[in-house]
């Protein structure tokens, strides 16, 4: 149980992160793209990098929606 909590405040570690580095990109939004590519990773057995992963997926999530809409 407490591996899930440390994992649940890694993952709003990295929407805060986030969203300081992309105030451009509507709160909500950023959340739903980072619990997007979190939900990803629910069955996943090794969960060490689980939030470095989410981050990851993220910001080339945000910066596809930023080069498309160019």
């Amino acid at each position: 149980m407490a591996q899930k909590k440390n994992e649940r405040e890694a993952i709003d570690d990295v929407i805060r992160r986030l969203k300081k580095k992309y105030p451009d990109v509507p709160g909500k939004d950023l959340e739903k793209i980072v619990e997007s590519n979190y939900a990803a990773f629910q069955n996943a057995k090794l969960r060490d990098y689980i939030a470095v992963l989410v981050e990851h997926g993220a910001k080339s999530e945000i910066a596809a929606r930023k080069h498309k809409h160019r």
